[in-house]
């Protein structure tokens, strides 16, 4: 009942207690009802705490033993518990192992690898009874129980005086860094020298030996030596005589430094109640700690603090008297890592002999004391073995009570507790990247650390870069050396460290950074400053967006890639000596892929080889290059990392990466990187899918062209996907090279730009298109009032010599009227080239009806052969014909030549104007010579124009000639021929109903005389018979381009469409005539009904024509190079690119036939 009450009493108190928090745990009930105790406690840099459960074995009375167990408990930060029970035959630890000699126990536990591993040392005794047989031996064991090595330590120590073996001589000291070993200090037997021997624990959780030192002492007892952790190795304190002197060891090195003295005065000290000492966590160096008193003996106790720097050099001594009642005869002290120092004391407690009375106190650098926040003194139990945590976290065993033993815990006071930011390491005050920032890795291209003091770089130290894979160790990623060329300093308080492009390659993954101890050194002391040996200073990358480029850079990073490295000199004579035994050469590939796989880091089935190797001659002296393959992912999973480009980063950086030190991968050319080829069969099979497609696309195009028969359906289609294309090759694949992307965008605009021109002028020329008619009559009227000024001005000569202003005005009108003439020239001449440009075709079509007409005069007998001939001829022209006659108004050009006549005679009229009616001045002569040079142009397109009235007479001709051939065959073709003659005459009809109104306008004739001239020149024809032939004319497919324009112009949407169509290809021109129609109901409160039916003009021909040249230039030749330079500089390329040139080459070839069909 009584222990019921004592635990309950137990709660209430941790319940009002102000402490951080309470762990109260209940053991299984065992066989025995031995109550279970809290004998030793360690902790991890976490804050996981490991506790050491015992129970006292009843049965042997004469001393205290315990239960042969080895039970372990582990308190995780989140409050969960676990542990296990080994019983100790399973260990093969012996029975006496489990017993307490004078409050020791020979078996005892560290945390030594950062949490996961324990350190056990215990003791083996080949004969019991004989303690100089007594060694100790340590096992290391993981936190489920799992045994992982065990090592002999050495012999145990006995007391020779009495020859008592005594355990727990030695002691074990953790490096300032956990993961990098410990060092053990065990007095020898028989001997004045103590055993320095230094350890670390492998990956496969096995005790290594890395140093043993010796180091020999006269008087002082060993418990008087304090041994620590320095910023690079560890120390040794001890008193002697008059002084406190001291050595340092270095990490893995067994020469001892010279003797050092810290601390000296004129007496002797006549004992030494406590020395402490520790690596300062705020200040700079090593701080110790002494309680003594000096001769003659005094009553009360000083207390010095000594801070001294690594070369052994004091810079500062504080010493102060001790004025509490801490029990000296059991005192403690810890060292807090946000400054300061704990001390403690223990005593019997006099109600309950199983308990402890705990006293504390938090001490700053200068001797002044702060209260902790619970209780003065504290109840501990029976060992009250007490921990302090990395965050100033003090952990109390409590009393135990039946199967349940508790921990309390409550926060110290931090002195400097305003420099604290995360990082466990005081004195940084920034960084960037911050603790748990998410990165850009693409916008990372350093790290930045500033520190609270001036600092110097120290050499041999290194900043190391790590993913975090689960692991304890990570995956390293980079590592950077203070002597090399990528850190910087920023300020006096300010590194900069260089970060290469291939260190943050996963997406949404952590990453963190270790920072050597020394790394950086006090600028003032030059004392090296410990670093960051934990996770504190970490952070993510970002996802992966899920854009275009995100998506495209996944697809091309996870493909297979062709790849080779070079070996170095040194690795080619390596190679070279087992080149030849094939198992050694595969070993050798196995290895060094296996290597780079870890390296980058992915599978291993991903970095691949097939053994084969040529050699380098490009370089002297001759090197062996290495064929080395990246495997296509198999798994969606697998993270989308730019392999190349990071493999060939890793080698060309491996100074600072794992390339460097790999046992294979050291002998890679850093100069030569990662190179690769492309295989065709390889980059099909990645892009069979976009190849597919792409083909299907073409030949659906190229059906649409078929079935409408419109080339240039196929061609504007091209000219999309190229477009398109190369618009996502600047979005996502320009930037990777230097210098393209700026070239690319330069390279669609500009044409871009020039396309738009030549469109632009093509569509207003063909609005200004003119009326002949109306031409003709304004250069009529010009003409007239030249000639009349020149006949006034003759007049005005005669009657007027003496008046000069009248003649100066004259001359000014008259060279104004020459100027109008001559522009209005200009304007005919350009109208009369387009028309001739339009009766190209008749004039085509006369030609062949001339040869036409030249066989049949020569053919006598009708003989077949020669009507064959006749029949093709006909053939062609009925095409030419068929042609023709499909555009809307396409004879209409035609009426143009019975104005000729009368625009000759103008011409002549003007010609005929002799130097006296038209007279200049010198200074203007120019202007007559040019009005002389268009009159001459025009009157040389009149005579070519005059060729196509020649069409109608060698229709007649052919019908004459044709009577009486009796041909079938021939006959068709006749009546095809006959056909166009009555289109003709439709024609004649018109013009004559054109002229009459004309007539009728200027009421010169009479209405009779108008009947006369239409009865005398129809006499083929009835009026009634050409409309009935109206009537069935087939619906003309085509019309003019000019007429076609104008119906659409008001139609900005149209207007918009092409043009910017015209932009992306001139030759988007074409698709007006590719008989296309488009409806579009209620868009802008009117209908849309668009019949792509435009014949291009003569003009608009001319002018795609140097538009498809210049294209050619500006446009489809440099899209060719660029990619196939872009090609050639980047690592790896995806579909794009190649889908771009053959779409370029497409388009070239597709400009080169309309440049052809232009011409001709």
């Amino acid at each position: 009942m009584r222990l019921y009450f004592g635990f309950l009493l137990l709660i209430i108190l941790l319940t009002i207690l102000p402490v951080k928090s309470s762990i109260i745990y209940e053991e299984p009930q065992p066989e025995t009802p031995s109550t279970p105790r809290v004998l030793n406690t360690d902790f991890y840099d976490d804050g996981t705490i490991v506790v050491q459960i015992i129970r006292v074995n009843d049965t042997t009375p004469l001393k205290i033993c315990l239960e042969e167990n080895l039970s372990i408990r582990v308190i995780y930060p989140n409050g969960t518990i676990k542990g296990f029970d080994i019983p100790s035959d399973t260990l093969n630890i012996q029975s006496f192992n489990f017993c307490l000699y004078q409050n020791q126990s020979p078996l005892r536990f560290y945390a030594i690898k950062t949490n996961t591993l324990l350190f056990i040392t215990y003791v083996v005794a080949l004969d019991v009874n004989n303690p100089y047989t007594y060694e100790d031996w340590g096992m290391v064991i993981d936190l489920d129980g799992k045994i992982f090595s065990i090592i002999n330590l050495g012999a145990s120590f006995v007391n020779t005086t009495t020859n008592e073996w005594l355990p727990a001589q030695d002691s074990i000291t953790l490096n300032v860094h956990r993961d990098n070993g410990f060092i053990r200090v065990a007095p020898i037997t028989n001997t004045t020298s103590i055993l320095l021997n230094q350890y670390k624990i492998n990956e496969n959780g096995e005790v290594q030996l890395i140093a043993e030192t010796y180091m020999n002492y006269t008087t002082t007892p060993i418990e008087n030596f304090a041994n620590f952790a320095t910023t690079d190795g560890y120390a040794i304190i001890y008193p002697n005589d008059t002084r406190i002197c001291g050595i340092f060891l270095e990490n893995g090195n067994p020469e001892v430094q010279v003797p050092f003295i810290l601390y000296q005065i004129q007496s002797p000290l006549s004992k030494v109640i406590f020395l402490s000492c520790d690596v300062t966590r705020v200040g700079f160096g090593q701080t110790c700690i002494l309680v003594l008193n000096t001769e003659p003996a005094t009553v009360q106790n000083t207390f010095v603090k000594i801070d001294f720097l690594s070369k052994g050099s004091v810079y500062n001594i504080t010493t102060f008297q001790y004025t509490s009642n801490l029990n000296v005869k059991d005192f403690g002290m810890k060292s807090l890592r946000y400054g300061g120092y704990f001390l403690f004391s223990t005593e019997l407690n006099i109600n309950d002999k199983t308990k402890l009375n705990l006293y504390g106190y938090i001490m700053d650098d200068y001797g002044n004391l702060y209260n902790w926040t619970i209780p003065y003194p504290t109840t501990t139990n029976f060992n009250g073995d007490v921990l302090v945590l990395s965050n100033n976290t003090l952990v109390i065993p409590q009393p135990e009570f039946e199967q349940t033993w508790s921990l309390i815990t409550t926060d110290l006071y931090k002195i400097e507790g305003a420099r604290d930011h995360g990082y466990g390491n005081l004195h940084i005050f920034s960084t960037t990247p911050k603790i748990n920032d998410i990165i850009n890795p693409s916008e990372i291209k350093f790290l930045i650390i500033k520190f609270y003091d001036k600092v110097d770089l120290s050499p041999n130290r290194n900043v190391t870069i790590l993913q975090d894979d689960g692991s304890e160790h990570g995956i390293i990623r980079q590592v950077t050396s203070a002597s090399g060329d990528f850190v910087r300093f920023i300020d006096d308080y300010t590194i900069g460290i260089s970060v290469i492009d291939s260190t943050f390659n996963q997406p949404n993954t952590m990453y963190y950074i270790l920072i050597d101890d020394g790394f950086v050194k006090s600028k003032v002391l030059q004392e090296p400053i410990i670093g960051i040996q934990i996770t504190a200073w970490n952070f993510m990358t970002i996802s992966n967006s899920g854009s275009i480029k995100d998506v495209y850079e996944k697809k091309v990073y996870s493909s297979s890639i062709d790849g080779k490295v070079r070996l170095t000199e040194m690795g080619t004579s390596y190679f070279k000596s087992f080149k030849h035994d094939k198992i050694k050469v595969r070993e050798f590939f196995d290895n060094l892929t296996q290597e780079l796989a870890k390296a980058i880091p992915v599978g291993p089935e991903r970095i691949t080889n097939n053994g084969e190797y040529k050699i380098d001659t490009s370089v002297l002296p001759e090197r062996y290059i290495l064929y080395i393959n990246i495997k296509k992912a198999k798994k969606k999973t697998d993270m989308p990392v730019n392999l190349v480009d990071d493999l060939d980063t890793l080698i060309k950086y491996k100074i600072i990466t794992v390339i460097g030190s790999g046992k294979y991968s050291i002998y890679l050319d850093d100069k030569y990187g990662y190179v690769t080829y492309i295989t065709i069969q390889r980059w099909i099979d990645e892009n069979l899918g976009s190849l597919l497609g792409t083909i299907a696309l073409n030949a659906l195009l190229l059906l649409i062209s078929y079935l409408r028969k419109m080339f240039a359906i196929y061609t504007c289609g091209n000219a999309i996907e190229k477009f398109v294309a190369v618009i996502f090759f600047i979005i996502v694949d320009a930037p990777i090279v230097e210098n393209i992307f700026i070239i690319s965008i330069f390279f669609v605009i500009f044409p871009f730009i020039v396309n738009l021109r030549f469109a632009y002028k093509i569509i207003i020329d063909e609005l200004k298109r003119n009326d002949f008619q109306i031409l003709l009559k304004e250069f009529k009227e010009l003409k007239d009032d030249l000639l009349k000024e020149g006949n006034d001005s003759i007049v005005e000569k005669e009657s007027e010599k003496d008046n000069n202003t009248n003649e100066i005005i004259n001359k000014i009108n008259h060279i104004k009227n020459v100027n109008k003439l001559t522009k209005e020239a200009v304007i005919v001449r350009k109208e009369l080239t387009r028309i001739k440009g339009e009766l190209k075709e008749v004039c085509d079509l006369t030609k062949e009806l001339e040869i036409v007409n030249e066989l049949i005069e020569t053919l006598e007998n009708s003989d077949k052969r020669e009507v064959k001939i006749i029949v093709e001829k006909l053939k062609k022209i009925n095409n030419l014909i068929e042609e023709l006659i499909q555009v809307e108004d396409s004879t209409e050009e035609l009426k143009i030549i019975k104005h000729l006549d009368e625009l000759n005679k103008i011409i002549d009229e003007l010609k005929k104007v002799n130097d006296n009616e038209i007279e200049l001045e010198e200074d203007n002569e120019e202007i007559g010579r040019e009005f002389a040079k268009e009159l001459n142009k025009i009157k040389e397109l009149i005579e070519e124009l005059k060729e196509s009235e020649k069409l109608k007479e060698q229709l007649f001709k052919v019908e004459v000639l044709m009577k009486g051939l009796e041909e079938k065959e021939l006959i068709n073709e006749l009546e095809n021929l006959n056909n166009f003659k009555k289109e003709l005459q439709i024609i004649n009809i018109n013009e004559l109903k054109e002229e009459i109104k004309e007539l009728n306008n200027h009421a010169e004739f009479t209405a009779g005389h108008i009947k006369e001239i239409v009865i005398k020149n129809d006499d083929s024809i009835k009026e009634e018979d050409i409309k009935d032939e109206e009537k069935v004319q087939l619906e003309k497919k085509y019309r003019n381009f000019s007429k076609w324009l104008r119906d659409y112009k008001d139609n900005k949407t149209i207007i918009i469409i092409f043009m910017i169509l015209a932009g992306v290809d001139v030759t988007h021109l074409e698709l007006l005539g590719s008989k296309l129609r488009i409806r579009i109901k209620n868009l802008s409160t009117r209908n849309i009904d668009i019949n792509f039916n435009a014949k291009l003009s003569y003009a608009a021909k001319d002018d795609l024509f140097w538009g498809d040249v210049t294209n050619v230039f500006i446009e489809d030749i440099p899209t060719i190079f660029l990619q196939g330079f872009y090609i050639s500089r980047v690592i790896s390329f995806g579909f794009t690119p190649v889908y771009i040139i053959s779409t370029s080459i497409i388009h070239l070839f597709t400009n080169m036939y309309y440049i052809y069909k232009y011409k001709n």
